[in-house]
């Protein structure tokens, strides 16, 4: 009976399809393996490459990371590999073909994404990494009698460890506010302090780079917001319509997401809606006059208050895909955030 696939094992099988797929490796008889270069077995009619993940370090950027969410590692991977004579080419040729498409491979598509983790999306940048004839001794003196094969090494960061159970995410703080109360007993009385909403910065979004980013703002009350907080028995609320400023660059769609909070945590709601931004620019001093259908942009509002809860949330943002190479894996931009939070008085 076969061990269940792991977060790193699924990471590195598609690592290695990657490589076959560069290769054409089917077309070309060559196998391409995953284990210790003292497996490789030496007899056979193929050219074989092996992937040998000798190396796991901590990624450096979660080192407080709570035990619930995807812990990152760094991946070291020598690529050795193990030819054979073929219609006069000597072994030792067809090592140096092999590895040298290996090379062209990776530096032609350095980053590897769409890689589905148990959930979590992973993408891994490929850096080549050179190291010393005593260092790649050492690697090789592990694997006992083995010949030395013409290798390199890579590493591939940030791969995913995604635990088998996600923490819940608490909910997202939209207001700041401070009140002195007059004794400790009141400690726990509900707040009735000043609150204070984050400001809407001016903002370009520069549509020239390949690699721009959509930005937006809340149009509430003719004024730009990045939170807005309602009662949600409030008469304000029932007469709520969400509105938003979408920037970018207006020939190009974007694709609107929703995320939900309650006592279950954080969700996807509903499917992703496409839009076009209106302007390349958002200037909360300075905003446009209604057009409709066009400005401010109208969408639904999938946040509700469920029976017996006091407090739930709305997250809002665009999503923009793209490739930043001609022929590469594609990229996934995020706008800032959008928040609405809602809240029961009694």
């Amino acid at each position: 009976m076969a061990l269940p696939e792991s977060s790193l094992s699924i990471v590195c099988s598609a690592i290695a399809q990657f490589v076959r797929d560069g290769l054409n490796a089917a077309a070309n008889n060559i196998s391409v393996r995953i284990g210790a270069p003292a497996d490789v077995p030496e007899s056979g009619e193929e050219h074989k490459l092996n992937l040998f993940f000798y190396r796991l370090e901590p990624g450096g950027f979660d080192s407080a990371a709570h035990p619930g969410d995807p812990w990152r590692l760094r991946l070291f991977c020598m690529i050795s590999a193990f030819a054979i004579d073929d219609d006069a080419v000597p072994a030792g040729e067809n090592d140096l073909r092999i590895l040298g498409e290996v090379l062209r491979v990776f530096r032609e598509a350095p980053l590897l994404g769409g890689m589905n983790v148990n959930g979590e999306q992973v993408m891994l940048q490929v850096v080549f990494n050179p190291v010393t004839d005593e260092q790649i001794n050492q690697i090789w003196s592990t694997q006992g009698d083995t010949t030395y094969r013409p290798s390199v090494i890579y590493e591939m960061a940030l791969a995913a460890i995604v635990p088998s159970r996600s923490r819940l995410e608490p909910p997202l703080v939209g207001a700041l506010g401070a009140q002195a109360r007059g004794s400790h007993g009141a400690r726990y009385a509900r707040f009735s302090g000043t609150f204070s909403f984050p400001g809407v910065p001016f903002t370009v979004v520069e549509v020239e780079n390949p690699q721009w980013t959509p930005a937006m703002c809340w149009i509430h009350q003719g004024e730009c917001a990045h939170t807005l907080a309602f009662d949600a028995q409030g008469p304000e609320f029932s007469a709520f319509t969400p509105r938003i400023w979408l920037a970018g660059d207006p020939g190009e769609e974007v694709q609107l997401h929703w995320e939900v909070w309650d006592r279950q945590g954080w969700r996807e709601a509903g499917v992703p809606v496409a839009a076009t931004p209106f302007s390349t620019a958002i200037d909360p001093e300075n905003v446009p006059p209604a057009v409709p259908g066009t400005f401010p942009l109208e969408i639904s509002l999938p946040v509700s208050l469920p029976p017996g809860q006091n407090g739930a949330q709305g997250l809002l943002y665009a999503k923009r895909t793209f490739s930043p190479v001609a022929g590469g894996p594609s990229m996934t931009v995020r706008s800032n955030p959008l928040l609405i939070s809602l809240y029961r008085i009694s």
